[in-house]
């Protein structure tokens, strides 16, 4: 003899079994009953007192009137309602999709082959472009997809000095194929609201290649965090970086024509031998950072920039009049405002020497 608690499961089982059946069964009478509820009594008071005062064939026709009212008004909401259902019913199984085709993509990435790498990559791509509400999830997943896989070790006392000089990187260097990937799907990510930024810090890049021309808009890495990046011999032309944090970051031969670092604080970076042809530097952080042998650097581009005594320049500038100014116009202004000041003193002008 079966138990009650048994007998309850194979009830549930029955009625799951059922379900549509049973469904429409009760669904069948409750709709005669709200036709008759709209027919008679809905009918009678939204006819009200006027209605109610005609006798004979004109009280049949005033309420036969309001019936059919109240039918096509019931009819416009039940067609409402079964489109915000059907709203509804899509909103979910597309959202569905998404996680399902984030979560495979997330597979992707863990796999040996560097073609199911790029896959997932580029999925994950897709997904950030189709829903706003994944954006900062993909974002943050690839960035951790970089640091991890693409490690720079932080050289020692590296708050305090200059990266110290290294070997250049040899012809042909660059980041693996997933690597790039990867950062080519950050820097041409969609432009939304970003409550933290890209963090990039300690990463090994040295050879990336993120070119405007390339992306056919400039490569968005503006507010990235890159403190101490490797991004020797770097091609950056183009490249949007305001307010990025590039702190003891290497950039040693690399290539930012045209880039646009305008609030970006690159204190104790190394720009040995930078090609900074066209490059916006207005009030972007130069203190204690080297610019030896920088290349196509002008005294005009480092009149809006925030330099100090530690920042070494090429000799050409070193000893322009327009650029100890602008050393004298930051002191000054460092005195006056801290350490580390918000806005960085207005851009010095050849007119005031």
């Amino acid at each position: 003899m079966r138990s009650q608690s048994q007998l309850r499961t194979v009830l549930a089982a029955r009625v799951r079994r059922h379900r549509t059946t049973i469904g429409l069964v009760l669904a069948v009478p409750g709709a005669l009953a709200l036709v008759l509820l709209v027919l008679g009594p809905v009918s009678w008071l939204i006819a009200g007192h006027t209605v109610r005062a005609l006798n004979g064939k004109d009280q049949a026709d005033a309420l036969n009137a309001v019936r059919e009212t109240v039918l096509a008004s019931s009819g416009g909401v039940a067609v409402l309602l079964g489109l915000g259902y059907t709203a509804r019913t899509y909103h979910l199984s597309r959202r569905g999709q998404v996680t399902q085709r984030f979560s495979t993509a997330v597979g992707q990435l863990a796999s040996e082959k560097l073609e199911s790498k790029l896959g997932g990559i580029y999925a994950l791509e897709h997904v950030m472009a189709e829903s706003a509400q994944e954006h900062a999830t993909v974002v943050a997943l690839l960035a951790a997809y970089v640091r991890e896989h693409a490690q720079a070790p932080v050289p020692a006392g590296a708050e305090l000095a200059v990266p110290a000089p290294r070997t250049a990187p040899g012809r042909g260097t660059e980041p693996a194929t997933d690597i790039q990937a990867a950062l080519t799907v950050l820097a041409r990510r969609p432009e939304r609201p970003e409550a933290r930024r890209l963090d990039l810090r300690s990463t090994g890049l040295a050879g990336l290649i993120l070119r405007s021309f390339d992306l056919g808009h400039p490569p968005r890495l503006s507010r990235a965090y890159l403190t101490w990046a490797d991004l020797r011999k770097a091609d950056l032309r183009g490249a949007d970086l305001r307010e990025a944090i590039l702190n003891g970051a290497d950039l040693s031969g690399a290539v930012l024509a045209s880039a646009q670092l305008d609030q970006a604080q690159l204190a104790k970076a190394s720009l040995r031998g930078a090609h900074l042809s066209g490059a916006s530097l207005l009030g972007t952080d130069l203190r204690g950072a080297d610019l030896t042998d920088a290349v196509s650097l002008t005294a005009e581009q480092l009149s809006g920039a925030v330099l100090d005594e530690h920042t070494v320049l090429p000799p050409e500038l070193a000893g322009d009049p327009w650029v100890v100014a602008r050393i004298e116009a930051c002191r000054v202004w460092q005195e006056r405002h801290g350490e580390q000041p918000a806005d960085a003193p207005a851009p010095t002008a050849r007119a005031l020497l």
